[in-house]
């Protein structure tokens, strides 16, 4: 069980390591990473939610707006 959990915060510094990695490169290039992009990308490493299911949750909620 120890083995598990040392996996999983394995993981989760790599993947904070990858986020902060995002955020990096989207500053060069002067833009920022948003509170709902940065959970989306969590959603999405921890298994929560695939691809396609951000992406049809994006474009419904930016139809509605239109």
């Amino acid at each position: 069980m120890e083995s598990n959990s040392k996996s999983k915060s394995i993981t989760n510094i790599i993947h904070k390591q990858r986020v902060q990695n995002i955020a990096g490169t989207m500053a060069i290039e002067e833009l920022t990473l948003s509170e709902a992009s940065r959970r989306n990308l969590d959603r999405y490493a921890s298994g929560q939610v695939n691809f396609q299911q951000i992406m049809a949750e994006l474009k419904a909620k930016y139809q509605r707006t239109k």
